[in-house]
């Protein structure tokens, strides 16, 4: 299958033009794991992320800073190495570089 015909969330994530798409991947994720705003938030362990801002970062924010995105990614269960695979996905958004790192990438 083709990263253009794979639905899953990460697929989602890396082919998210915008902060907007990569908010609806995070969602996805969510729900594919049948997390509720409130579980994410207990699901933390020691970190702290409140049930608010799991909602936020779901619907309206995109992550300001890595932790939050990391705590949020650990709390749906994401592997260790595919969590890294989604902080790079965030920071190409963040930093504004093109998909395929091309000549107009920005250093960061």
């Amino acid at each position: 299958m083709s990263p253009s015909e794979d639905d899953s969330p990460f697929a989602a994530a890396c082919r998210a033009a915008t902060r907007a798409e990569f908010i609806c991947a995070l969602n996805q994720l969510r729900l594919s794991k049948e997390l509720s705003y409130q579980q994410v938030s207990l699901n933390v362990g020691g970190l702290a992320l409140p049930k608010s801002t799991a909602h936020a970062l779901c619907r309206i924010r995109f992550p300001k800073r890595e932790d939050q995105l990391r705590t949020f990614l650990t709390a749906c269960e994401v592997p260790a190495g595919v969590l890294e695979n989604w902080v790079e996905q965030w920071q190409r958004l963040r930093f504004g570089q093109p998909q395929d790192g091309g000549p107009g990438r920005r250093s960061a």
